[in-house]
């Protein structure tokens, strides 16, 4: 997958048939039928998607700036994974901010001039004072003979699915509801860093996630998997939260790879979250937590190979 951070020709984009248009934070259901179409799909390897680096909110209202489902690099993996060509993601400051929706346009055509289909979401706008709208684009298409593709909205449980619906869903903890809107599980991406070692010293060895994403399920103990940078799969057990047997305060997202061998520092992984075993407590002594980690891992297990 080509990745650009800036609208110019290239030899990849001049062959691009199809183009999606979005911010796609978190790449749900929503995004992968305007991203990838309906009955009849797109060809992945013929398709662009164009996000940006950052949320427009972070400029306009960074008061207003939600929190992250996917970060740009969780989102690139994902959009890797679908066997998308290329993916402009480009930087959004006040100048873009400011761009007239014609000047856009115009940046489209030049960068895309092989384009049969530009697909958007129900609401997309763009341009300054987001001007541009669904309307302008279709005239835009019409005028070069480009199909405008702007699907109905994919529903989950009789609404729309939606970047803001997916993000309360995961802050409330429902992750079978949030797996469905997913058409995944919910998961973090990131690179493993380095941590105190506190897991190791009680036996269990954890891979301390370093990650962009910012939207996050209620601390506690979950049961869930990771999958490293070579596609292996571990059942995990996961701790989000705080360490207060450790009178750490400090929020950390732990996993603890059951039957992992090695040394995962520097590695990116895949951890996904798919039942809630019990919150973050504080323990009397390491003791007593390495006995309760022991009941997770046990738990764990029991979870994840169902």
């Amino acid at each position: 997958m080509t990745v650009l951070d800036s609208l110019f020709p290239t030899p990849v984009t001049q062959t691009v048939r199809h183009l999606a248009l979005g911010f796609f934070d978190g790449l749900h259901l929503g995004h992968r039928r305007v991203i990838l179409g309906g009955e009849t799909p797109h060809a992945p390897d013929h398709t662009a998607v164009l996000t940006f680096r950052d949320h427009p909110l972070s400029v306009l209202h960074p008061e207003k700036h939600p929190a992250l489902i996917t970060g740009l690099p969780h989102k690139l993996r994902i959009l890797g994974r679908w066997q998308i060509a290329a993916v402009v993601a480009l930087p959004f400051d006040t100048t873009r901010a400011r761009q007239e929706p014609s000047d856009f346009l115009r940046e489209l055509a030049e960068t895309f001039p092989s384009l049969h289909t530009v697909s958007v979401g129900p609401n997309w706008r763009f341009g300054k004072n987001r001007s541009g709208d669904v309307t302008m684009l279709g005239g835009w298409c019409q005028e070069r003979n480009v199909r405008l593709d702007n699907p109905a909205p994919v529903l989950f449980a009789g609404e729309r699915i939606s970047s803001s619906r997916l993000r309360a869903s995961i802050t409330a903890g429902q992750l079978g509801d949030s797996a469905e809107m997913l058409g995944r599980p919910y998961t973090l991406y990131g690179t493993v860093g380095t941590g105190a070692g506190r897991g190791e010293s009680l036996g269990f060895a954890t891979a301390n996630l370093h990650t962009e994403d910012e939207c996050f399920p209620p601390d506690g103990v979950y049961a869930g998997h990771a999958q490293l940078a070579d596609g292996k799969n571990f059942s995990a057990a996961i701790n989000l939260g705080a360490q207060p047997t450790f009178h750490a305060k400090k929020r950390q997202i732990e996993a603890h790879l059951i039957g992992f061998k090695g040394n995962l520092v520097g590695q990116e992984m895949d951890l996904s979250f798919e039942k809630f075993l019990r919150p973050v407590l504080k323990f009397e002594s390491p003791d007593a937590l390495a006995e309760q980690i022991k009941k997770d891992i046990s738990a764990c297990i029991q979870t994840t190979e169902l």
